[in-house]
This record gives structure tokens, sequence and C-alpha cells, in this order.
């Protein structure tokens, strides 16, 4: 190569390198997203993760509690039940793309949820008029494995697409409803049309129904209904965010 190529060839190499560091710089290796479906059962899922290999990043999604209102049935009438969620998710995902933070993902987690609800509902025990207040308190730790895909669009708009995450579930749920509006204990009839009642109530959620274990205090007008054990469940839903 003689003096003037080698001058020409470095002068090209000076002007091609901010460009290349430019891309080195802009290309995300953060992403912060935002899962629409966390509204349902009464939190704020806030995403982020951290690219720290070409194919490889960290997650994490905390659920920040908000009460909303949900609506069951109880005894033939509505009930309206106000409930909120705490959450917390840690994973690793690899990518199976070449491109950093963009394409299908296997993701290990790991994962915490604390469920609480309370609320009022309307019916009758032999015939006589009761309000029963509810109150469910539930707590699970599992680990799973998600699949998805993600896309970034123009590097900066961010689609998370979860669509396959089976998980084994230590659970632990405690129900609670209480004759508020009586004194006097209830008699055979009533206990038996309170746990009746209570058991079709519990239907209503198929991850506890026809795993509990109810029990009826006729003296404090009172039904319990806890559940101990695995749960196995699917993990799915989208989120939106951005890239930095």
């Amino acid at each position: 190569m003689t003096v003037k190529k080698g001058v020409l060839f470095i002068a090209v190499l000076l002007t091609l390198q901010p460009a290349f560091s430019q891309d080195k710089i802009t290309e995300p290796k953060i992403t912060l997203k935002w899962a629409p479906t966390g509204l349902v059962l009464g939190g704020i899922s806030l995403q982020g993760e951290y690219g720290f290999q070409k194919k490889s990043s960290l997650t994490a999604k905390i659920g920040v509690p908000i009460k909303r209102k949900y609506s069951a049935t109880y005894d033939g009438n509505d009930a309206d039940l106000d409930i909120k969620a705490f959450s917390f998710l840690a994973g690793f995902r690899h990518y199976l793309s070449r491109q950093l933070l963009k394409g299908f993902y296997i993701e290990p987690f790991f994962t915490y949820a604390h469920h609480s609800s309370s609320g009022t509902g309307f019916g009758t025990l032999d015939s006589r008029q009761v309000m029963m207040d509810f109150s469910n308190d539930y707590n699970g730790t599992g680990v799973g494995v998600q699949l998805g895909s993600q896309f970034i669009i123009r590097k900066k708009f961010v689609i998370d697409l979860f669509f396959f995450g089976p998980q084994v579930t230590s659970s632990t749920n405690n129900f609670k409803a209480v004759d508020s509006r009586n004194t006097l204990p209830w008699n055979d009839i009533e206990a038996a049309d309170a746990e009746k009642s209570i058991r079709e109530f519990i239907d209503q959620f198929p991850f506890i129904r026809n795993k509990v274990d109810v029990k009826v205090d006729k003296s404090n007008r009172i039904v319990t209904a806890d559940f101990k054990g695995a749960l196995i469940g699917i993990r799915f839903g989208v989120s939106f965010g951005v890239a930095l």
C-alpha cells in the first residue's frame, strides 16, 4: 500500500468512526415497560430489563397495589369487592435471535404475589336476611419458565408479548365471611345454609375452588375457607414501553 493510499484509508476510518460510535451508544440496553393486565388484579405492573450480553438480560417486575372494584355473586345477589395486589418477579432471559433485547426468548423466573380483597354480600339464611362481610388474603411464591417475543420499533418503542409461562406456586389463602348484622348464634339450618352459600361463592374463583377447608363457627356466625398447597398456573400478557 502506498503512502497516499494509506493516508486515504485512515481518513476514511476517521470519517466513519463517529457513525460507529454513535450506533454503539444509541444501541438500547435497557427497557422500561408497563403491563396493563396487572390492573385486572388490582396493581400497576412496572417492568425493567437490562441487557448485559448480546443474547441475555436480567428482568424485574413490581406490581404496585391499587384498589379496584370486582363484581361477584353471593346467594344470587351482586357482591361488590375491593381488591388490590402486590407482586414481584425476577428473571433471566435468553434471546434466540442475534439482536440485543429483540426476538423470541426463554425466561426462567421467580415470582411472589400478595392479593387481598374485602367486601359485602347480601343473602338469606333459613329465610332470614343477612349481610356477610368478606375478607380474603392470598400469598404465593413460585418459579416458572416464560416463553415470549419482544419487538423494538425504531430503536425506541417496545412491545413485549409473554404468551406462555407455566409456573408452580406454593400458596396460602385465607377467606373469612362474617354475619355482621345479627348477634344471635346460628342454628343448624342457618349454619348449613351459610356453608353452602360460601362454597358456591368460592367456586367462582377457579384456582382455589374444591381445594379449601371450609369451617363454620355457629356461635360467632363466621365461615372460614383456608387453602395451603401447590398451585399450577400459566402466565401470559403484553407490556408496552421504551428502550434506552
